[in-house]
């Protein structure tokens, strides 16, 4: 009793953390892992044997083929064509949802969320359309598709790995759809058409502003010998501005910003901190002699391609400054401005440390076509581009579509396994240079593959300290006055409670071997109960932290904590209404 109270309270320290947000969920599993070694619950030479588990074998490799799809090209084609449905607001949420879902089918459902952001963005500014309407929505879709097939989402996998284990058979490849599609359908219709009425649109996210507020970037321009604002009053430099560009404050001595006041004058190495359009800084240097900060190791930007692109939950940059920023991409890429919900800098640009969801303002003066290589490793996501576009050859769309479907073939009809089809699928993309040998481990979300090789020999440890049963036990002898439905709704609901805290995959690991203890104890086939844990895992709707696609549209849609539940909780209550009847139907 002790030991199984032990372990609950490591777990219950390892989702804390996970809420708390304040390391890497793979940072915080591993070092749980290393609690649970240290304390003796786990063997020294059973701590990593999740790295060959088949699950994250098959993680690892789903994530480099979304890559290579992504790296083909279809993605500047998809933007054109969904151009053609941006007739209405509606026809095009419509659209841009199934698609998103459809992708998240067959790949990543952040590979597919990454592909379609730019994209969406794009088109509503090009409509002026409030982009809140469209993002939460696009998220909630890239979720609710990955419920269709086994490769959709990790949790998915491991499932399917878990019916496995138990029964020595795997489920199919679409058997997920059975429940999955009807339910990622009938969600889809529901945010598109109803689900987005409860979304907040803000007044600083208006119609007349549908994106990010573009000139809302902070950016450090000095004040050069020829400027025409020497000995001026910065009340005078103030009234010359147009509207769109604002004098917000200096850079003093110690590196801090601090207000500037009206009557002070203005002098010659003077940093000054402005709140500018991008398209407008060339024009302020010019017309007023200022120039971008050298700290910055930018002296021009006129005549420059300009990149706007947020800082995804996976970057590198998080928790860093500019010069590792410098370090990591070189000096081709320069930044210019940053811009975070509020604004509220304390000390200059170079100084301050890169949360996740920040946007960046981006000068290039390399080769365009190495831009997409460098936002990449740093862990950046172009929101849009201002001069440069990846076109690549329809061939190669075409091909890498014919590689996978060929490889997602021979897992369908059973000739190999899931692992071996799609890593002849990753070898074939690699020597037709969709992806490159050097970039293979670069492309691989080590995080989620880490999280998951942590997580098994955890999950491990709960089956074989009595806890899992214990848990089971106590569900089991509510059957005595909840019958067989009640059963799978309980275990709905707590594994979507989970998924709405933690990762998604980290409650799949947790909750599968319930699910299986509580089937058999109450004497019903374990596949209802492991198709429940796999829909609920994929319901991550009630908050911005349970899946990363919720994380990555938080800044640009402007959204606040509470617009996910308004959203997701009638998703969730209807996802269990739908799915509940189809999986006892199926599966039963």
């Amino acid at each position: 009793m002790f030991d199984q109270l032990i372990i609950l309270g490591l777990l219950t320290l390892m989702v804390g953390l996970f809420v708390w947000g304040k390391w890497r969920y793979d940072a915080v599993s591993l070092g749980i892992l290393a609690l649970f070694v240290l304390l003796g619950y786990i063997k020294p030479d059973k701590a990593f044997s999740g790295f060959s588990h088949p699950a994250v074998i098959t993680v690892a490799l789903v994530l480099l083929i979304s890559k290579g799809l992504e790296k083909s090209g279809f993605i500047s084609i998809l933007g054109r064509k969904l151009q053609t449905f941006a007739n209405s607001e509606i026809q095009f949420l419509i659209s841009i949802t199934f698609i998103a879902a459809l992708l998240s089918s067959f790949m990543n459902n952040i590979g597919a969320m990454a592909m379609l952001l730019p994209i969406t963005l794009g088109i509503c500014q090009k409509m002026n359309w409030n982009a809140s309407k469209f993002l939460i929505p696009l998220s909630f879709a890239s979720i609710l598709g990955g419920m269709n097939t086994k490769i959709g989402t990790p949790p998915n996998i491991i499932i399917s790995e878990f019916r496995n284990e138990s029964s020595d058979q795997d489920f199919a490849f679409f058997d997920f759809s059975l429940a999955g599609l009807p339910v990622s359908i009938l969600g889809i219709l529901f945010i598109s058409l109803i689900g987005w009425k409860f979304i907040k649109l803000r007044s600083n996210n208006s119609e007349n502003n549908p994106l990010i507020e573009l000139d809302d970037y902070l950016v450090e321009m000095v004040i050069t010998e020829n400027s025409n604002l020497i000995d001026r009053r910065a009340k005078d430099f103030r009234d010359e501005l147009d509207t769109d560009t604002a004098l917000m404050g200096q850079i003093n001595e110690e590196g801090k910003k601090i207000e500037i006041h009206g009557n002070q004058k203005l002098f010659e190495g003077q940093i000054l901190i402005m709140k500018i359009n991008p398209d407008s800084v060339a024009d302020i240097q010019q017309e007023f002699g200022l120039d971008i900060d050298s700290e910055n190791d930018l002296t021009s930007i006129e005549n420059l391609g300009g990149i706007e692109a947020i800082i995804v939950p996976k970057s590198r940059l998080i928790g860093r400054k500019y010069q590792y920023f410098k370090r990591l991409i070189g000096g081709e890429l320069s930044l210019i401005g940053l811009w975070r919900r509020g604004l509220k800098f304390r000390f200059r640009l170079s100084n301050e440390i890169f949360k996740v969801g920040d946007v960046l303002l981006i000068a290039n003066r390399g080769e365009k076509r190495n831009i997409s290589d460098k936002l990449e490793l740093a862990g950046l996501m172009p929101l849009w581009q201002r001069e440069f576009d990846i076109i690549r050859s329809p061939n190669k769309v075409l091909l890498a579509f014919f590689l996978f479907f060929s490889c997602l073939a021979l897992v369908i009809f059973n000739y190999v396994s899931i692992v071996i089809a799609f890593l002849i699928c990753v070898i074939a993309f690699v020597s037709s240079k969709l992806l490159t040998g050097e970039s293979v481990y670069r492309h691989i979300d080590w995080p989620v593959v880490i999280l998951l090789a942590a997580m098994i020999p955890i999950g491990n440890t709960l089956v074989n300290y009595g806890i899992t049963d214990s848990f089971s036990g106590y569900l089991a002898s509510l059957s005595s006055v909840l019958d067989y439905v009640w059963m799978l709704v309980i275990i709905m609901v707590i594994t979507m409670f989970l998924s709405d805290i933690i990762n998604n995959a980290a409650t799949a690991v947790i909750m599968a071997p319930l699910a299986v203890s509580l089937a058999e104890k109450i004497g019903q086939p374990i596949e209802p109960f492991l198709m429940t844990v796999a829909i609920g895992a994929s319901c991550a709707f009630l908050s911005p932290i349970g899946h990363q696609c919720n994380t990555l549209v938080m800044a640009p849609g402007n959204y606040k904590f509470g617009d996910y539940w308004k959203v997701g909780l009638p998703l969730e209550i209807l996802i269990i209404i739908i799915s509940i009847p189809l999986i006892i139907v199926f599966w039963s």
